[in-house]
C-alpha cells in the first residue's frame, strides 16, 4: 500500500481544486480562483446534438483549463493517454510509485461516492496512492474531505467513458516537478488575454459570446421538448451548483481578478472585477429562472429570456473592456 502525503483541502471546482492540490504538493504556492484564471477557465457552450444528457446542454467552463494553466505557466502539458485500460492502470500506479500524484480526468457515473445517474465525463480528481491487496485507489476531490477509496475496477471504467464534449481515455498528468512562477503578472495577463479571444471567437455559434445569441434565439423550442422540464433543471444545475462557486464560475473569476489586479494595476483601472462581479449575478439570476421553469407544470420561458439578455449585456460589457485593453 501507498499513500502519498496529500496537500488537498475542499474547494469548490473539480479542476481548479485539483490543479491547486497538485501544484502545492510541487511546493508552487496558488490559491484555487487563481489557478482557475490562470487556465483562463470561463467558457460558454451551447449544446443541442450529439451524446448528451439532456435536450439541450449548457456549458460554462472553458474545455482546456488544465493544458491552458500549466501554459501560462510554461510547463509543458499533455494529457497521457492510452488505447488499453490495464495498461493506463498500471501507469498511474508507476506515477504514485514514483511518488508524484497524478490528476485525471472521469466520468461521475462510475465513482462509486457520487451515487450519479447522470454521466458526467471530463471531472477531474486527484490520485494520491493506492493498495494492491485490497485493489483501491486512494482520491481526493473537489469539496469532500480527506482521502476516498475507489476500487479499480470503478476507476477504470470512469477513466475510459465518454460522451458529448468529452471522450476519455485514461487521460493522466503527473508532472516530475514543477518550477516556480518566475513571471506571475505575464502569466495573469496573457490568461486574462486569452479568455477573452476565446469568447470573443464567433467562428462557432455555439461557443464564447455567440453561443449566447444562439441559446436565446433556439429558447422558443423548449418548449416542445419532451425532456423540456429537465433540460431546464440541468442547466440550472450547470451554472450554479455543480462545481462552480456560483454565477457560471463568474464569482470565482472576480476573486482571481480581484487577487490579480495587485500584480497588474490595469486589471482595476479597467473595473473588470467589478464587470466581472456583475456578471455572476446575472448567471445566478438565470439559474433561478431555470430552476423556476423546471419546476412547472406547463413550460414558461419568458423570464429565463430576460435573464439571459442580462447575461448577454454583463458578459459583452466585461469583454469590451477587455479587447479595448487588448487594442491598445
Amino acid at each position: 500500500m501507498i499513500k502519498l502525503t496529500h496537500t488537498h483541502h475542499p474547494g469548490r471546482h473539480c479542476a481548479s481544486t485539483g490543479i491547486r492540490d497538485l501544484v502545492n504538493f510541487h511546493g508552487v504556492a496558488l490559491d484555487e480562483p487563481m489557478c482557475f484564471g490562470i487556465g483562463a477557465g470561463l467558457g460558454i457552450w451551447y449544446l443541442k446534438d450529439g451524446n448528451l444528457p439532456a435536450s439541450r446542454m449548457i456549458h460554462v467552463r472553458s474545455l482546456d483549463l488544465e493544458q491552458r494553466f500549466f501554459h501560462h505557466i510554461r510547463v509543458p502539458f499533455e494529457w497521457e493517454q492510452s488505447e488499453d485500460p490495464q495498461e493506463s492502470e498500471n501507469r498511474l500506479k508507476a506515477c504514485i510509485d514514483d511518488g508524484r500524484p497524478a490528476i485525471i480526468q472521469t466520468d461521475i457515473y462510475y465513482l462509486p461516492y457520487y451515487q450519479s445517474s447522470t454521466h458526467f465525463p471530463g471531472h477531474l480528481i486527484t490520485v494520491w496512492g493506492y493498495d494492491a491487496a485490497q485493489r483501491l485507489f486512494f482520491v481526493t476531490d473537489t469539496e469532500r474531505e480527506g482521502l476516498l477509496n475507489v476500487p479499480f475496477e470503478d476507476l477504470s471504467r470512469a477513466r475510459f467513458s465518454g460522451g458529448g464534449l468529452f471522450d476519455l481515455k485514461g487521460n493522466l498528468f503527473a508532472p516530475q516537478a514543477l518550477p516556480p512562477i518566475v513571471e506571475r503578472a505575464t502569466a495573469i495577463s496573457s490568461a486574462i488575454t486569452h479568455n477573452n479571444r476565446v469568447l470573443g471567437d464567433r467562428s462557432s455559434p455555439f461557443q464564447g459570446l455567440a453561443a449566447l445569441e444562439t441559446w436565446r434565439d433556439d429558447l422558443s423550442n423548449w418548449e416542445r421538448l419532451d425532456d423540456w422540464q429537465w433540460t431546464a433543471r440541468l442547466a440550472y444545475q450547470v451554472i450554479e451548483k455543480r462545481g462552480t462557486g456560483g454565477g457560471g464560475f463568474r464569482t470565482m473569476y472576480a476573486e482571481f481578478l480581484d487577487a490579480a489586479a495587485s500584480e497588474v494595476p490595469e486589471i482595476a483601472s479597467l473595473g473588470l472585477p467589478a464587470k466581472m462581479r456583475k456578471a455572476a449575478s446575472a448567471w445566478t439570476e438565470l439559474a433561478g429562472a431555470l430552476k423556476s421553469a423546471s419546476e412547472r407544470s406547463v413550460p414558461d420561458f419568458e423570464q429565463v429570456k430576460n435573464t439571459l439578455d442580462s447575461v448577454r449585456l454583463a458578459e459583452n460589457d466585461y469583454h469590451r473592456s477587455v479587447a479595448a485593453r487588448r487594442a491598445c
